[in-house]
């Protein structure tokens, strides 16, 4: 049942935080609701989770029509940013993580505008690992962005950078090993971070979250193990 995997993704969260030191009430948690409808993500949210993640612009408008009586509903776009979808994305989104060029800061800037949305929140997504099938700026393109959106974008406030490492990068694969030690990947994530905006984190998934939480991610964003298999689109 939803109510369980919810309920055992929050204890995870907790058991994790407490091995690393924290409070678990630091680490946001994104329920990653992509593919799955809005009834689903409905019956989350009566679960208790207020805030989820979308990757398709049209998906995300999709629910949250269908859902807009659920007025503490955040909507978070983590997907790939395309220039024509901005403006739709921008109308209902509380939040978008997946930023990776001036481009489309600009964009997010003028519709954060029209729609009244000061201080919008943005973050910078980083290709941790430089791979060529997974979106992201470099982190050597990243201090140019971040320097842009925080001197030309008034209406945006960047909270930091958010990653997706690697797929060897997980908790079964690294804990296995018998290693106490933090990846210096992460390491280094959770170091550029905390000089980027706000100094934020958005790191973990289901796969890592035992790894992102000991590095100091402040935000994770959980799909397959609250919500189950993915859908195929």
């Amino acid at each position: 049942m939803l109510s369980e995997q919810v309920a055992l993704t929050k204890q995870n969260i907790s058991d994790c935080a407490t091995k690393a030191r924290r409070k678990a009430s630091s680490i946001r948690l994104i329920a990653v609701s992509k593919t799955f409808d809005a009834k689903l993500v409905r019956e989350a949210y009566d679960c208790g989770l207020r805030e989820f993640g979308e990757n398709y612009a049209d998906e995300l408008v999709e629910k949250s029509a269908l859902l807009d009586d659920l007025v503490d509903i955040r909507w978070i776009f983590i997907g790939q940013l395309q220039s024509n979808k901005i403006q739709k994305i921008m109308r209902v989104a509380d939040e978008v993580q997946s930023i990776v060029t001036e481009k489309h800061a600009r964009y997010i800037q003028r519709y954060a505008h029209e729609n009244s949305k000061s201080k919008f929140p943005v973050w910078i997504c980083v290709n941790a690992g430089d791979e060529s099938t997974k979106q992201g700026i470099s982190w050597q393109e990243l201090p140019r962005l971040a320097n842009f959106i925080t001197s030309e974008c008034p209406n945006l406030e960047l909270q930091g950078i958010m990653a997706i490492p690697p797929a060897t990068f997980n908790d079964k694969i690294w804990l296995s090993s018998g290693s106490e030690q933090i990846p210096e990947l992460y390491e280094n994530l959770r170091r550029v971070a905390s000089s980027t905006g706000l100094g934020k984190l958005s790191l973990g998934m289901s796969g890592d979250l035992s790894l992102a939480i000991k590095a100091g991610s402040d935000c994770v964003r959980i799909g397959s193990a609250i919500f189950g298999a993915r859908k195929s689109q």
